[in-house]
């Protein structure tokens, strides 16, 4: 699977043999020093309890703090990367949680997923982050049951910044962006294992990505 970066190809694995034999074909240079990001803001509130993101990420700066894709008219959810290269992901009105494994490597593409779905019983349920399709250990609080949290309120959502000013911006590549309101998936729906076993990334076209939902193949 390659991702053609901003100035030469880029690939995710130098040994490409997924099944499907589906290629990421675009990916997306962000520069934190332009102060450049995306913003969208829902016409109508949606499900604010179950949704499934997923990205492919290649961080262009480490040990910095990174928002990637942020929302709240309040009190700010974010997906980011810390100043101590974990991911962290605020995403319930009183959840966080943070990975016990650190992401240090520029020249990687991180497949991320986040996973959240209030509505289960069991806490930590509630919220997952698997990278390349690995369910990862984390420390810190889980949203409490059915909390409703700011991503699919009808206020602007980021992708690239935090949500009330302009710092931590986000340096590096972005590609094949899912947002899937109303769902909680498994990285099945976005990936698969080639036959060297590298996590490789499938067609998305056939999901169902809900009122507020969106896939960004910057094609």
């Amino acid at each position: 699977m390659s991702i053609p970066g901003a100035a030469s190809p880029l690939f995710l694995a130098t040994t490409a043999g997924a099944a499907g034999g589906f290629e990421i074909s675009r990916s997306i240079r962000i520069n934190d020093d332009d102060t450049a990001y995306f913003n969208r803001t829902p016409s109508s509130g949606s499900n604010r309890k179950t949704w499934t993101w997923s990205a492919w990420i290649k961080r262009g700066k480490i040990s910095s703090e990174a928002c990637i894709f942020t929302a709240g008219s309040g009190t700010a959810n974010t997906i980011r990367f810390n100043g101590n290269d974990t991911m962290k992901v605020n995403a319930g009105s009183d959840g966080s949680v943070e990975t016990v494994a650190v992401f240090r490597d520029p020249s990687a593409w991180y497949s991320i997923i986040v996973v959240l779905d209030t509505t289960q019983a069991t806490a930590s349920d509630r919220l997952k982050i698997y990278v390349n399709s690995v369910l990862q250990a984390v420390t810190g609080t889980y949203p409490t049951q059915n909390s409703d949290g700011s991503y699919n309120e009808a206020s602007v959502h980021y992708l690239g910044r935090q949500v009330h000013n302009t710092a931590n911006l986000f340096d590096g590549c972005l590609a094949e962006i899912n947002f899937v309101d109303g769902s909680a998936l498994d990285p099945t729906s976005f990936g698969e294992t080639d036959d060297n076993g590298v996590w490789q990334g499938i067609d998305t076209a056939g999901l169902s990505f809900g009122t507020n939902g969106f896939r960004l193949k910057f094609a």
